[in-house]
């Protein structure tokens, strides 16, 4: 699996398969998110509902945002604007 960092935190981009080729394909296709240099996660309960993405630090302009939707605890969706 590919290999990202955020604020100095390494994770796993996450994959699936079909593409053209059967090959794996960005879950985050379509989602893109522009430079930032900033996330800003929100959570209710365990649940992570909001991350947003600024660029020019804590105070900066936001970019993008992501909501995340649930059903008790399985994420039905996430929305960007």
């Amino acid at each position: 699996m590919a290999q990202r960092i955020v604020e100095g935190e390494q994770y796993e981009a996450f994959l699936i398969r079909g593409g053209v080729d059967g090959g794996p394909v960005p879950v985050a296709q379509g989602l893109t998110i522009p430079e930032h240099d900033y996330i800003g996660l929100s959570y209710t309960g365990s649940n992570l509902t909001g991350v947003v993405y600024k660029a020019s630090g804590v105070s900066g302009t936001t970019v993008a945002s992501l909501a995340l939707a649930y059903s008790g605890t399985t994420l039905l969706s996430v929305t960007k604007s």
